[in-house]
């Protein structure tokens, strides 16, 4: 079965894995244009920004990764669905 994209963006250890979710939040945006929030990679990319800045220091449900490469996945995956 294949994982969805929240699984995929815990799983990130490196580089390579981070390539691969990049490749999987490509895939997503054509796949499931109406689960997205951001329209535009200008509302994206603010909205990834936003949420970046805002758990900064953990959020109740969220503790920060201290892995550099998932932390990037995670601003990411956010800018999706980051209002």
């Amino acid at each position: 079965m294949k994982k969805t994209l929240f699984e995929l963006v815990n799983e990130v250890e490196s580089e390579a894995s981070f390539r691969a979710f990049l490749l999987e939040l490509s895939l997503d945006r054509k796949e499931h244009t109406d689960e997205w929030q951001n329209d535009s990679i200008a509302s994206f990319l603010e909205a990834a920004a936003e949420w970046g800045e805002d758990s900064e220091n953990g959020l109740p449900h969220y503790e920060k990764s201290g892995n550099p490469w998932r932390r990037c996945a995670q601003i990411l995956y956010m800018g999706k669905i980051y209002e």
